[in-house]
């Protein structure tokens, strides 16, 4: 009888194991952190970048989209840096946003603030290399996908264009003959 039990006990581990497969032994894949969109994420002290990637429809200036949350309790004054390929040469440019304590700020996005890489020169399909630093933190790179505007999800995400100055019209003076005194 002891035997029949004990064999029993036996299969029913077997029969365990067995219909549990290699999921029994093998990590879940829920588990695992991973980027769900087109962009890429980075920590760089109590700063967090989400889903950052840059829409790039000329392949000149590319507009940055994504999120920049401050999970500090102080100000971060950030340097976003870059190289910009203006006139035949490269040139290193600095863009600087400033988040507040906990602030979460959306760039790019439609009705949002754009923050976009001047002359970048980066093509659909590449990667666009930024340096985030801020304080005495140590700064990390991000390689951030570019993309163009042809998905119609990322239609109207393209960098804005430079403001054109318009001259406005100087009044020309007129003389006004003043009349001669009379005596």
């Amino acid at each position: 009888m002891r035997r029949r039990i004990a064999l029993a006990a036996v299969l029913a581990v077997g029969l365990a194991l067995g219909t549990a497969g290699c999921t029994f032994f093998t990590p879940q894949a829920t588990l695992i952190k991973y980027n769900p969109s087109d962009g890429v994420s980075i920590d760089v002290g109590n700063l967090q970048v989400r889903n950052a990637f840059a829409i790039s429809p000329k392949n000149t200036d590319a507009n940055l989209v994504g999120v920049f949350i401050n999970s500090g309790s102080s100000t971060i004054n950030l340097n976003i840096q870059y190289t910009s390929h203006t006139g035949g040469s490269a040139t290193s440019r600095t863009i600087h946003e400033t988040l507040k304590a906990g602030q979460v700020i959306s760039f790019g996005n439609p009705g949002v603030k754009q923050a976009v890489f001047r002359g970048a020169d980066v093509k659909a399909g590449a990667l666009l290399t930024v340096f985030l630093q801020y304080g005495s933190v140590s700064g990390k790179n991000l390689q951030i996908p570019v993309l163009n505007n042809s998905a119609s999800a990322y239609k109207n995400l393209g960098p804005s264009p430079l403001p054109t100055h318009t001259p406005t019209p100087t009044p020309t003076a007129t003389l006004t003959p003043t009349p001669t005194p009379t005596n």
